[in-house]
């Protein structure tokens, strides 16, 4: 098992660096000065001629301590974007690394910096890529103020999205033993490949994620082609478990007692999926059957493959996350784990039914509609809430920008 040193999990905030950093970018810059001078790494303003706004390590992390470092002005480097550079390290390298400004060397390879908040204009990463944030990387007071442009994915076929043809596995050597995963960029606004390590290929879904010392998920915790996701209640203690990323159908009672449809609720047998140690995606790989995407649990139907809009918006339709994944990928969902339902005359709240249990709606039923629990496409759900209002207590052990591992030791 790997050895993980404790981190701080870096959460991103709309304040973005200039709060994080209390420095104006517009303020000129005394080049006579000595003093150390707070810096942009996203606009590279701030510092000297001949200097880039970088990510310079104080302290190399050990066994049982994190890295500590800070965004401050260092010398230039040479090594261009994409090419082979040397990460940054305190001892011999007076903590920074040999990339151009606006590049930073991550896994061995220079890289443009981010904004985490921006999908286009100067900041945002070109098409493609995304910018993932790194729990070891930026982070100034406990917040992340810039990111690392990765290659953008998908998240069921794990392809990376480069040019008209993809590359397996996020571009592993060997797709059957992949050295990167999809994992969610901010807000699930797009996906991006983070390292990964054969000790992960067993985080499938409803097991544990690697974690830092504080218990927070890394989002590249799971095994590829799942995430952390779901805090769930197991006996008073919380607990934050891998969850599968799945193709939705829309389905209710009616369409589930349709010959050839009474397994629409895990997810699309047609569409392409890939477990960790498959070679390469295929069909009926990207449902929530057991052994699958999803486990043994929640009969008699298996777990639901749920649109992602249901539990962005915490099962309220009319507040849904602006995702453009929200119609197009799922979640299983352990439907009878979630003990949230509030039914008149019993004492005790009551299991979330499955999709193929729900009536289309709308209705008063306390259990609701498909429409307005994630079986149906976001467009579709839209209004359709009748019942009383009581997902609020599913909660996501997803942030709006959970970091990756750097490396998994």
């Amino acid at each position: 098992m790997p050895r993980l040193p404790p981190r701080s999990l870096a959460i991103v905030l709309a304040l973005g660096w200039l709060a994080a950093c209390g420095h104006d970018a517009a303020a000129p810059v005394d080049a006579t000065s000595d003093a150390p001078v707070a810096c942009n790494p996203v606009a590279q303003s701030g510092c000297r001629v001949r200097e880039k706004c970088t990510w310079v390590v104080d302290l190399d992390a050990t066994a049982t301590m994190s890295a500590i470092g800070h965004i401050g002005c260092a010398p230039d480097g040479t090594i261009e974007d994409a090419a082979a550079c040397n990460d940054a390290v305190a001892a011999g390298s007076t903590g920074t690394d040999n990339c151009r400004r606006g590049e930073i060397c991550v896994t061995g390879k220079c890289k443009p910096i981010c904004d985490p908040q921006l999908l286009a204009g100067a900041g945002a990463c070109a098409t493609n890529y995304a910018c993932s944030i790194y729990s070891d990387i930026f982070n100034s007071a406990g917040n992340s103020v810039a990111g690392v442009c990765e290659p953008s994915c998908d998240p069921l076929t794990q392809a990376l999205n480069a040019g008209a043809a993809p590359t397996a596995a996020c571009g592993s050597p060997d797709p059957a033993q992949p050295a990167g995963a999809c994992v969610a960029s901010v807000g699930f606004r797009s996906f991006h490949c983070a390292p990964t390590s054969t000790a992960l290929y067993a985080n499938v879904d409803r097991a544990a994620p690697f974690t830092d010392a504080q218990g927070n998920a890394y989002s590249n915790g799971c095994a590829p082609g799942f995430i952390p996701f779901y805090f769930e209640d197991a006996s008073g203690a919380m607990k934050t478990l891998c969850t599968g990323m799945c193709a939705p159908l829309k389905v209710d009672q009616t369409i589930a007692s349709q010959p050839g449809h009474e397994n629409d609720n895990r997810g699309d047998k047609a569409a392409l999926g890939k477990l960790p140690t498959d070679g390469e995606p295929a069909k009926a790989k990207a449902t929530c059957d057991a052994g699958i995407k999803g486990s043994t649990v929640s009969a008699p139907h298996g777990q639901d493959c749920r649109f992602l809009w249901f539990p962005l918006a915490k099962g309220d339709p009319t507040k849904p996350v602006q995702s453009p994944f929200n119609d197009t990928l799922g979640v299983c969902f352990a439907y009878e784990k979630f003990v949230t339902v509030t039914v008149p005359g019993m004492a005790q709240k009551q299991a979330e039914k499955s999709c193929a249990d729900l009536p289309a709606g709308p209705t008063t039923d306390p259990f609701g509609s498909a429409k307005d629990n994630g079986c149906y496409p976001l467009a579709e759900s839209i209004g359709a809430r009748t019942a009383p209002h009581r997902a609020s207590s599913f909660r996501l052990a997803n942030g709006a920008g959970v970091a990756v591992r750097h490396i998994f030791d």
